[in-house]
Order: C-alpha cells, then sequence, then structure tokens
C-alpha cells in the first residue's frame, strides 16, 4: 500500500493534564524498580562466592533479560504511550520492536531453562553436578538467547510478520504535495507503524503482525515454554507429596508399644539408642525405654507435620510462581493473535496488556530469590533492613534424611555430615522435596535452584 497522507507529528510532545503525568510515574517507578532489582541480584551472584554455582547462571541469564526490558524495551514504549506517538528516530522503531520480541523471548525462554534445571536434579541430583556441567549449562543459555534472537531479529527483519498483511491503504487525509505520502512511506513503513487515534497524522511504534506469524511466535516463545515449566514444577510438587506421604509413614511403626525383653527396632531406633545413651540407660530397663519410646513417637509425628506443612508450602510456592507467570504473559499472547485476526483489541489495553508482561521482569527478580537462603543472606549482608529481627534456629527435632535405601538416616548431632556442610545438595530426589522447609532444614529450598558451591 502507499501512504497518502499529512506530516505525522512525530515529535509531538503532547502531554497534558494529571491523569498522564500519574501514569508516567508509575511506568516509571516500575522501570526503576526493575533495573535496581535485577542490577542488585546480578551483583549479589559475582560478589559472593556462595552465590557463584553452575546453575545461578541461569538466573544471571534471567536477571540479565529483564534488565535489559526494563533499559532497552520499557522507556521507548512509555514514551509511545504517554506521548500518543512515536517520537524517537522513526529507524530506531525496527530495532525497538527487534529487541522487545528478543528480550520478552529471552526472559520467558530462560524461566524454562531454570524449570529444566530443576527437573534434572530431581530425577539424578546424584549425577546433577556431572551432568550439569559450566559447559553445558553455557549451552542452555545461549539456546534460549538464540531462539529468542531467531524469534526477534530474523524474521522481523525480514518482514515475515507482515506477509499478506496490510493491502488496504492507511485512512491518512490527503495533501497536495507530490512527493510528501512516498517519502513517507519509506519513513514509516505501514509494518511498524500504525496510525495513531489520537487523532491527526501522527504515528505509534507497533509491530503488525499476520496470524500465522503470531502462532508460530507464540507457540515458540510461550506456549511451549509454559508446558515445559508446567510439566517440571507439577513433577517437583508430586514429588513433595509423596515424600510427605512416606514421612507421615514413618509416624506410625509397626511396633509402637514394644514389650518385654529386647524391643523391636522402629525407624526411629536410632533416635532411641542416642536418647537411651545420653540418659545412662539401656535398651533392656523398661521404663526408661517406654518413655523413649513415647518420646520417639511424639517427635516423629512432628515431624510428619511438619513435613505436611512442608508440602503445603511446596505447592503455595508454585502456585504462586506459575500463577503470576500466567497472568503476566498470557492475556498478551491471546490479545496478540486476537488482534492479528480481527484489529479490534482496543489500543489502550492492548498497552495495559503489554506492560502487565513487562512487569513479569519486575517480579522475577523479587519472587526467585525470595525462596533462596543464600540470596536472602547475601541481601541481609548487604541490606540491613533485609535481616531477621529474630533469626530462626534449626528445630529441635532430628533432622531426616531418607538415603537410597529409604532407610532413615537420623543424625541430631551438629558436626553429622548433614549439618556440617549445607551446601552440598540432597542425596535423592525424595531428600530434595523433604528439605522444602529452607529454615528448618539448613539446604537450600530445591524448588528453584540447588544451592552448590563450585
Amino acid at each position: 500500500g502507499s501512504f497518502n497522507g499529512s506530516t505525522p507529528a512525530a515529535t509531538d510532545w503532547n502531554i497534558t493534564g494529571s491523569g498522564p503525568w500519574l501514569l508516567a510515574f508509575m511506568l516509571t517507578a516500575i522501570i526503576l524498580m526493575t533495573i535496581c532489582g535485577n542490577i542488585l541480584l546480578i551483583a549479589l551472584v559475582f560478589a559472593h562466592r556462595s552465590l557463584r554455582c553452575t546453575s545461578n547462571c541461569f538466573l544471571v541469564s534471567l536477571f540479565f533479560s529483564d534488565l535489559m526490558v526494563a533499559l532497552v524495551v520499557m522507556p521507548p514504549a512509555m514514551l509511545n504511550v504517554l506521548c500518543g506517538s512515536w517520537v524517537l528516530w522513526p529507524a530506531f522503531c525496527p530495532v525497538w520492536l527487534c529487541f522487545d520480541v528478543m528480550c520478552c523471548s529471552a526472559s520467558i525462554l530462560n524461566l524454562c531453562v531454570i524449570s529444566l534445571d530443576r527437573y534434572i536434579f530431581i530425577i539424578s541430583p546424584l549425577r546433577y553436578k556431572q551432568r550439569m556441567t559450566p559447559p553445558r549449562a553455557l549451552l542452555l543459555v545461549g539456546a534460549a538467547w538464540g531462539l529468542a534472537v531467531l524469534a526477534s531479529f530474523l524474521p522481523i527483519e525480514m518482514n515475515w510478520h507482515s506477509l499478506g498483511h496490510g493491502n488496504e491503504d492507511p485512512p491518512i487525509p490527503q495533501v497536495s504535495l507530490g512527493n510528501i505520502s512516498s517519502f513517507y512511506e519509506k519513513l514509516y513503513p505501514e509494518s511498524y507503524f500504525q496510525l495513531s487515534p489520537s487523532g491527526g497524522a501522527s504515528f505509534q511504534c507497533r509491530l503488525q503482525v499476520t496470524l500465522p506469524f503470531a502462532l508460530v511466535a507464540s507457540v515458540l516463545t510461550f506456549f511451549l515454554p509454559s508446558s515445559a515449566i508446567c510439566f517440571t514444577y507439577c513433577r517437583i510438587l508430586l514429588a513433595a507429596r509423596r515424600q510427605a506421604k512416606r514421612v507421615a509413614a514413618l509416624s506410625h511403626p509397626p511396633h509402637p508399644h514394644p514389650s518385654l525383653g529386647e524391643p523391636s527396632r522402629p525407624p526411629s531406633s536410632r533416635v532411641e539408642a542416642r536418647s537411651a545413651q545420653q540418659d545412662g540407660y539401656k535398651f533392656n530397663h523398661g521404663p526408661p525405654m517406654s518413655q523413649n519410646v513415647l518420646l520417639s513417637v511424639t517427635s516423629e509425628r512432628r515431624l510428619a507435620h511438619k513435613q505436611g506443612r512442608r508440602a503445603l508450602k511446596a505447592s503455595l510456592t508454585l502456585g504462586v510462581l506459575l500463577g503470576l507467570f500466567f497472568s503476566a504473559w498470557l492475556p498478551f499472547f491471546i490479545t496478540n493473535m486476537a488482534q492479528a485476526v480481527c484489529e479490534c483489541v482496543p489500543l489502550e489495553l492492548f498497552d495495559a496488556i503489554t506492560w502487565l508482561g513487562y512487569c513479569n521482569s519486575t517480579i522475577n527478580p523479587i519472587i526467585y530469590p525470595l525462596f533462596m537462603r543464600d540470596f536472602k543472606r547475601a541481601l541481609a549482608k548487604l541490606l540491613p533492613c533485609c535481616s531477621s529481627r529474630s533469626p530462626r534456629r534449626p528445630s529441635p527435632a532430628l533432622s531426616i534424611s531418607l538415603r537410597n535405601s529409604g532407610e532413615p538416616n537420623i543424625a541430631s548431632d551438629p558436626t553429622s555430615p548433614l549439618n556440617s556442610d549445607p551446601t552440598q545438595p540432597p542425596a535423592t530426589a525424595t531428600d530434595a522435596v523433604n528439605l522444602l522447609d529452607a529454615e528448618h532444614a539448613g539446604i537450600e529450598m530445591p524448588l528453584l535452584l540447588p544451592n552448590q558451591v563450585d
């Protein structure tokens, strides 16, 4: 098509009234929060040795993509909304659109890579370090960014997004100048610019896509990664529930009331032995043994209750992660496909939904480190306001670690291997889910990243 219109008001900074200024304040606050949050967490990873592990490179990649969203994507988008037209250099519009698609896609794909890293750790924790080596981690990060680049720069620069789109001329007022329309047709190509609804002949920088492109791009950059994220996190949740049932079963030993003579040894017999030895009794003394059994059963019931709460915490955590992710991005991709079909979505609504997706980059540096002890400790050292007034100590109840044999290994001694090196990963997948409560377990919560130090 051709443009037969007057000169666009591309440099008209028309912001009047209190509403736009309030909106400008809100959008600026979102941008600054996103920048500060992601820079802070990236700096923490490089500044603290406990955070410089192989799997944390996935988080660094996520934080970097979110930082790029805040630095490159959000400011022009804010001007596009506030001014009602593209006030920057017209040739920068296609570049900005490419970075918009690339950074947002990279953020989503990095979330997928993080979930894949969690899945590998859950199914094979003993071989995790051998499988997730630094070169392989960098390969996964590079694959995420490579797919994001292929989904953005290549199709946009090749105009694949607008093939067969825009056969009709845009409704721009007629002018008598002969070469103006030809000049502005090259300056404001129809595949990148849309006539502003604010009136006049101003343009907004918007990607005009066809339905096939919208479908393919949405599947590659959202629906497939979302399916992988849901699958891996659901597997973690199922493992948490299985572990909760297993620990609950341990609270009901087959012989809760041992008879005279040598008593049967329930799963907590090591607890009894240690308690008996500390009190100066032997197993063949009846009354102390009964007290030890009652104490052991009570401790196991408390542990089972805690495990139930940990499983509930895991469910709530996964619900928050998936809920925020889908709340931020699902409306955008549905609206984007609807706009490619009928072009019936109001621009104001489309802008609001787009910014909702941008806010996912603001939420990620808050929600992901929230459940990681090392990040919270590093933040507490840097920001005293983030430290707890009365830090919770490990519960006097014994820590349990289910090994491959399924036999409970009770270790209450603070010098035991389980407590001496909290940076080591749990021994099995069930351990990883059993130790969901990081405040009690002293081991990194496995929903997000294994807390390993290279």
